[in-house]
């Protein structure tokens, strides 16, 4: 079963670490025939624009999602963020911290893409606030 995308012009997305860039002045449709990691612009965040300790766990999940071949390095990073997102939460009941265990525990499955888009109703939230 295909996957199919419309990506404005001018948007990026990247697709297996490869970043694609819409050149032309209309919406590119395309489908997607086979498993790969792909991310849109929107949803990716880069480091000068983590703000957050949620952001920093967001980011280090991206990167061992689009960059499988420094799994290593991203999760040990991966650890370190989500400790520090845990350990910034004020309460013992957050509900953060209950978000934090799932993600650590989709991480530890490999669902990178499960557990970015459970990060992305918390970012979300955290920018309403």
């Amino acid at each position: 079963m295909s996957l199919k995308f419309r990506i404005p012009a001018g948007e990026k997305i990247i697709v297996n670490g490869a970043v694609i860039t819409n050149t032309s002045t209309k919406a590119m449709h395309f489908s997607l025939e086979n498993d790969a990691s792909i991310m849109r612009e929107r949803d990716i965040i880069l480091p000068g624009n983590v703000k957050t300790p949620i952001d920093g766990v967001y980011l280090h999940i991206q990167m061992m999602y689009i960059e499988p071949e420094n799994h290593e390095a991203h999760y040990r990073a991966f650890q370190e963020a989500a400790q520090i997102a845990f350990l910034s939460q004020n309460t013992e009941d957050s509900p953060i911290k209950a978000v934090i265990f799932e993600v650590v525990g989709l991480v530890g499955e490999r669902n990178f893409y499960g557990a970015l888009k459970l990060l992305q109703k918390v970012r979300k939230q955290e920018s309403a606030a």
